[in-house]
């Protein structure tokens, strides 16, 4: 048994506490704390998990179920495991039935504390021990994943180039504009409320989110167009144009005018998108900038539409001095 693990036990009568406090030391646990009540325990615990928590199922405020449920959705924010275990002179089978429908793991009935709390306690080490090691080897796994798909070139979310595939297309596409003519045209789109809906939703919520805008802009360009999304809350379209006259606000007003104010249920209700873009170009009359210039120039247009609202469009040299000015 690892008696190291951190145990919390939550129970309003105070005799009740010592004599199982008693019993913990005596068997080893030395990470030991106590709350008074359930509001006390879920304070605690948002400072520091605990590996197992007993307590009394029945207290005034928050009883036992409603702290499993409560500690259940904290477990989840925290990516942790929780071994919970109630306490109760409850001895009907509809009633630890319940219990363990709202997530309870193990009940133990007061009358048989002092010969059932140490070997259940011994189980609760094992189970909350190798529950909480899968969750840091998955941490792990998802930190070198997260790792190997910097190093790739596609957006885990949503399935589209990422950053440094934007950058490689990018690239391709001024050298087809160098050699064969045309206008290379980059498209930059903000989730301009993105932080504020993030601080809002939880993650599936603003993952789907941003999943919808994927999958809208993708069916409102070209096929031979290029979609990515460069970081969390902007998205990017490459696009090859004949000439740079179809490399204006009013070419693609009309993505605009499909993304903004779209609308997408959540658990927190319904959401609204506020979308700022530009469309910016670049063709061999006026010089063909570098990948790293034509983004900068691009953002820096980006910035404009998210103080403005409005869309706004540049040509590569048409603005050059005005951008290295700013």
């Amino acid at each position: 048994m690892d008696s190291s693990l951190p145990v919390m036990l939550v129970d309003d009568a105070r005799f009740s506490r010592a004599i199982i406090t008693r019993s913990l030391k005596e068997a080893g646990f030395k990470d030991l704390r106590f709350a008074a009540s359930g509001e006390q325990a879920l304070g605690q615990l948002e400072e520091r998990s605990a590996d197992i928590l007993i307590s009394d199922w029945i207290m005034p405020g928050i009883d036992g179920l409603e702290l499993t449920r409560r500690i259940r959705e904290l477990d989840r924010t925290l990516d942790h495991f929780t071994y919970i275990m109630l306490l109760s002179s409850e001895e009907e089978m509809t009633a630890i039935s319940r219990a363990f429908e709202c997530g309870v793991d193990d009940f133990i009935s007061k009358s048989a504390l002092r010969t059932y709390l140490l070997p259940r306690l011994w189980a609760a080490c094992r189970t909350a021990g190798y529950n909480n090691g899968l969750l840091a080897r998955n941490r792990q796994l998802r930190e070198q994943i997260a790792t190997l798909e910097r190093r790739n070139m596609v957006d885990a979310l949503t399935g589209l180039g990422n950053e440094r595939f934007t950058d490689r297309a990018l690239s391709d596409l001024l050298r087809q504009v160098a050699s064969r003519g045309g206008a290379a045209c980059v498209i930059l789109l903000a989730l301009h409320n993105y932080s504020e809906l993030a601080a809002g939703l939880g993650p599936a919520d603003i993952n789907r989110l941003v999943r919808s805008v994927a999958f809208r802009l993708e069916h409102l360009v070209r096929p031979m167009d290029v979609v990515t999304r460069i970081r969390p809350d902007t998205f990017a379209v490459l696009v090859h144009q004949p000439g740079i006259e179809q490399c204006t606000q009013d070419s693609f007003q009309r993505i605009h005018a499909a993304l903004q104010g779209h609308r997408l249920e959540t658990a927190g209700g319904m959401q609204s998108l506020h979308i700022a873009m530009t469309v910016c170009a670049a063709h061999t009359p006026d010089g063909i900038p570098t990948t790293d210039e034509m983004m900068a120039f691009a953002t820096h247009h980006l910035q404009r539409s998210v103080q403005t609202g409005k869309v706004t469009d540049g040509i590569w040299k048409d603005k050059r001095e005005e951008f290295e000015s700013a």
